[in-house]
């Protein structure tokens, strides 16, 4: 099973937009070689085309990273208000039962 169907069966729909787009940098790896320079004996062209490339898909990495570190800290600060949201709840029912 390829990663991608893998990954498919267990992605939360609501979150898809969340997830790195792995299909997209897969991509963009597969044009950067199907558009590579074909004369190999010029090494500088060569070398000067995947230093453009390289940090063409680093920063896309980057971005997909960035994406995800941010909704996974709101999803972690929506949990921790949950948290003391509920807390408060079970110790305020708490004290009252005992009164």
């Amino acid at each position: 099973m390829k990663f991608t169907e893998k990954l498919a069966t267990f992605l939360t729909p609501e979150w898809r937009s969340q997830y790195i787009h792995y299909e997209q940098l897969k991509e963009m790896i597969v044009r950067a070689v199907d558009n590579a320079p074909t004369d190999q004996s010029d090494l500088r062209a060569v070398q000067s085309y995947y230093a453009v490339i390289d940090d063409k898909f680093f920063e896309r990495c980057d971005m997909e990273l960035q994406k995800v570190n941010t909704f996974f800290a709101e999803k972690l600060a929506e949990a921790k208000r949950k948290h003391v949201a509920l807390k408060t709840e079970f110790l305020d029912n708490t004290t009252t039962t005992q009164n």
